[in-house]
């Protein structure tokens, strides 16, 4: 399989000292059906038709520089983005993840950390899309 080889090779380069040792293989699977697991109680079956189809975050390739960002540059917008899009009041705020749909923050809060789960006010595709809908989410908040 040189095409998966110089694949691999291209999204993890260190791979090249260990890639053609003869414990190392390449294999191509079929699925039939996925279990999911995404954290304490986030699981459950995806039909391989459906996993077919997905496609990936149009965030993927972007969100490690979104989340530096708004770590450095936006961290009272975080805090203030938590109280008003969370309800919960916290002295700092990191975003952890970041997608289509909306984003994860982990919140130091008088009561200990609480992690909260914050929805875009609409979907997004690019990374200029979601730096506008976190800038109306900001004047939202500073309304409230």
């Amino acid at each position: 399989m040189p095409d998966a080889r110089q694949l691999y090779l291209e999204r993890y380069a260190n791979s090249k000292y260990w890639v053609d040792f003869e414990d190392f293989s390449f294999y191509r699977m079929d699925v039939l059906d996925v279990y999911y697991v995404g954290g304490f109680g986030v699981m459950g079956w995806v039909a391989a038709s459906d996993y077919n189809q997905a496609q990936p975050d149009p965030l993927a390739d972007a969100a490690a520089g979104i989340l530096e960002h708004m770590n450095t540059d936006h961290k009272d917008a975080l805090v203030l983005l938590a109280r008003a899009f969370a309800g919960i009041d916290s002295q700092e705020a990191v975003m952890t993840s970041v997608d289509r749909l909306g984003f994860h923050v982990r919140l130091k809060t008088p009561d200990g950390m609480k992690g909260a789960r914050i929805a875009f006010l609409r979907e997004v595709s690019n990374p200029g899309e979601t730096r506008k809908v976190l800038v109306e989410m900001v004047q939202q908040a500073r309304q409230l």
